[in-house]
């Protein structure tokens, strides 16, 4: 008979499984479940003022969560009634996820190995096939695929005082589950198919974990969360093969998945490894810069000052992150200030950033110093352009080639803008000497060199419009245009 051995075998394997799980049956898994609040309830239950612990109380001490043995530990109870008030949603949902992430890998896996995939027809996690398979078994839908009744629970939490802008929490996590899993692997042997039944049921798991709350300064102000797992967990399960004997019970067995676990979770997750989940986009923290500006600020010339009698004392305030402003000294009695200084400002968006030029007269007798008048520059030109894509126009941002070209220096002279008052009947210009340094390939970091001040000639640059405004002036102009061809052509 050809499949003699092979039925021979597996007769032996299962007699063999069913005597060593008999005769070693006294190790049973741990259980997380009897502990319960009851006693916290009970007004007639007295703590003694002196009692002998046994070793059965010994036993159950690290059964209990570590608020009972470690003070710096606070009770989570509320939150432990909250799970127990949703687990049973949480159950349904945990189950849907669980398939959606294990089915591609196992189909992948499965894909992966040919000669595998020709024995495996098909495998399925209580009712739910993993391999999209067309069943035959009528109770495929009776089999059991369950978290249970009791829900996890919170051990306890311990928060440590950082000064860091971080928050470091220790939490355990128990679980004495009445969980229930039914897994059939259907295969196919030549003319034979046979379905090979585990059942996976009671897990007990105790996890201490450790996890770090990034803050940040905008809203939810938590933007990653770090877990690491401290030590080995403890897992321990039942696990029957046809429904019979658990193997789990056999010695070397526990001790062999026990070391697995530990060796994968080592791997990534066990303290000093960790694991990060963003809670806010790029973890909260601002983008990467593209650049840092380098200004070098000569001078104000034909200045008005709001002082009838006396000159001023002019000061430039530089702002390209919104928020952090640069200060420049202030140039006591002068219309015609000199500055000869450097700032250094980072930009993190060159489309959306700007630099802003504020020029005030400082005030010793007023609480506000009075603005003089403002100037931007940008760092790119925008301009409309055919959408190929919508067929239709879209805006297209292009640097300027002291922005593009590294180490590229632009003298410029720029005209500031009246700040509004009528006393301000003209406002003189201020030169600015603007480099940018050499540009890194991966993160576009720009170092600067301050430019020469003499020997150049001072160019007018004038501040690029929005993309809006340059269309409605160009067709002001076209039909400005037309109308004084068409009053042309009349006379």
């Amino acid at each position: 008979m050809v499949f003699g051995p092979f039925i021979g075998a597996g007769l032996g394997a299962l007699t063999g499984i069913g005597i060593g799980s008999t005769v070693f049956s006294g190790d049973r898994p741990k259980d997380y479940t009897f502990l319960t609040e009851a006693a916290d309830k009970n007004d007639n239950i007295r703590t003694p003022a002196v009692a002998n612990v046994t070793d059965e109380m010994r036993n159950i001490i690290p059964l209990t969560p570590e608020w009972t043995y470690w003070p710096d530990y606070e009770r989570w109870v509320m939150i432990n009634r909250l799970i127990r008030l949703m687990w049973p949603k949480l159950t349904r949902a945990i189950l849907v996820e669980v398939v959606k992430a294990i089915k591609p890998i196992v189909q992948k896996t499965l894909n992966g190995m040919p000669s595998i995939l020709g024995v495996v027809e098909d495998i399925t996690l209580g009712p739910h096939s993993l391999m999209d398979a067309e069943h035959l078994d009528p109770h495929i839908t009776e089999k059991y695929f369950t978290l249970g009744d009791h829900p996890i629970r919170v051990g306890g939490m311990k928060v440590y005082r950082t000064t860091e802008e971080s928050c470091i929490l220790e939490m355990p996590y128990i679980w004495g589950s009445s969980m229930a899993v039914d897994i059939q692997v259907y295969m196919k042997l030549g003319p034979l198919r046979f379905v090979l039944p585990i059942s996976i049921s009671q897990v007990q798991f105790k996890m201490n974990t450790r996890i770090v709350l990034n803050m940040v300064d905008t809203f939810p102000c938590i933007g990653c969360a770090t877990v690491s797992v401290l030590g080995i967990p403890h897992i321990d399960f039942r696990m029957n093969l046809f429904n019979g004997p658990d193997v789990m019970a056999l010695p070397g067995i526990k001790e062999v998945t026990r070391w697995v676990i530990g060796y994968v979770l080592k791997q990534v997750a066990i303290y000093p490894n960790s694991i990060s989940a963003p809670l806010m986009q790029n973890y909260g923290e601002p983008p990467e810069p593209q650049g840092m500006v380098h200004i070098f600020l000569e001078k104000i010339e034909g200045l008005k000052s709001t002082d009838l009698m006396t000159k001023g004392d002019p000061y430039v305030l530089l702002e390209v992150r919104e928020g952090r402003q640069q200060h420049s000294k202030t140039v006591k009695s002068s219309n015609n200030p000199k500055f000869n200084e450097e700032f250094f400002l980072v930009v993190d968006d060159l489309e959306k950033q700007k630099l802003s030029i504020k020029v005030y007269d400082y005030d010793r007798m007023s609480p506000t110093d009075d603005l003089l008048g403002t100037a931007e520059v940008f760092f790119t030109d925008e301009r409309i352009d055919k959408d190929e894509d919508t067929m239709g126009e879209k805006v297209v941002y292009e640097p300027y080639d002291w922005i593009r070209v590294p180490l590229t220096e632009k003298k410029m002279t720029i005209p500031l803008q009246p700040a509004g008052s009528n006393l301000l009947k003209s406002i003189g210009k201020a030169a600015f000497g603007v480099a940018k340094g050499a540009a890194s390939e991966v993160k576009n970091l720009i170092t600067m060199t301050a430019p020469e001040v003499t020997g150049k000639k001072l160019t007018t640059i004038h501040v690029a419009k929005p993309a809006k405004e340059v269309r409605e002036l160009k067709e002001k102009q076209a039909a400005e245009q037309k109308a004084a061809d068409k009053t042309k052509a009349a006379a």
